[in-house]
């Protein structure tokens, strides 16, 4: 199974899994010009989308990839959000199926209506991926995955001083994002055996350091799992 990002930032995230069979799309939240460019300009077979939540930066382009014959994927309260009646319903620890895919989302912790991440398994490759971005924490075990794609949002050391960012802002951010010892934390509850990559999601432009962020999340993972930050 591949991962690959077109986009991951608070402007926006956009992410394209394969097993060589089945193509889909994690979040769809930047300009569909801009999904298609780095898509080869070509959506014939991308599967489906997969919705965490309905903030923009997850959820811009999801009427544009419905009208282009893409099927998306949501929670129903993220469908809500979205005043879109379009979109496939989908329910926490309730499986679906997308080609090869098989898929089950879980419940994250974020301030939006139903917000979801998914582990998805390949029947092509018997690969596992785990996916969970724009949460406070995690709640769960994932036995025998192979990658994770998990946020690693910001230092609450690097957010406490930015003196430029409201205080209401930093409130928001350290109640619904991923701070790195979190995730460090998280990661060192996990059976990371069979895990070969672990790809580091929506970093924040104020309050991360991607050097850093790197370095401490290898001192929590084996050291066969390869770290990748997601620009």
């Amino acid at each position: 199974m591949t991962f690959t990002s077109l986009a991951s930032s608070s402007h926006g995230n956009c992410y394209v899994v394969s097993d060589g069979q089945t193509v889909i799309l994690l979040e769809c939240g930047i300009s569909f010009r801009k999904i298609k460019k780095g898509l080869g300009f070509d959506l014939s077979n991308i599967r489906a989308c997969l919705v965490s939540h309905e903030h923009k930066d997850h959820a811009k382009s999801v009427m544009d990839l419905i009208k282009s014959g893409v099927e998306v994927f949501a929670s129903e309260g993220t469908a809500d959000a979205l005043g879109c009646d379009l979109i496939s319903a989908v329910a926490d620890r309730v499986q679906l199926q997308v080609g090869s895919l098989e898929i089950m989302p879980f419940a994250t912790f974020h301030d939006a209506a139903e917000p979801l991440g998914f582990l998805i398994y390949s029947r092509t490759d018997g690969e596992r991926l785990v996916f969970a971005t724009d949460t406070v924490n995690l709640g769960y075990r994932f036995p025998g995955v192979n990658l994770l794609a998990l946020e690693a949002n910001y230092d609450a050391a690097i957010l406490a001083r930015c003196e430029r960012m409201p205080e209401k802002v930093k409130k928001r951010v350290t109640n619904s994002h991923m701070e790195i010892n979190t995730l460090c934390q998280y990661l060192r509850t996990l059976d990371l055996s069979a895990c070969r990559a672990l790809y580091l999601l929506h970093l924040s432009n104020a309050a991360s350091n991607e050097g850093n962020f790197i370095n401490r999340v290898r001192q929590a993972v084996p050291c066969h799992v390869q770290v990748i930050i997601c620009a």
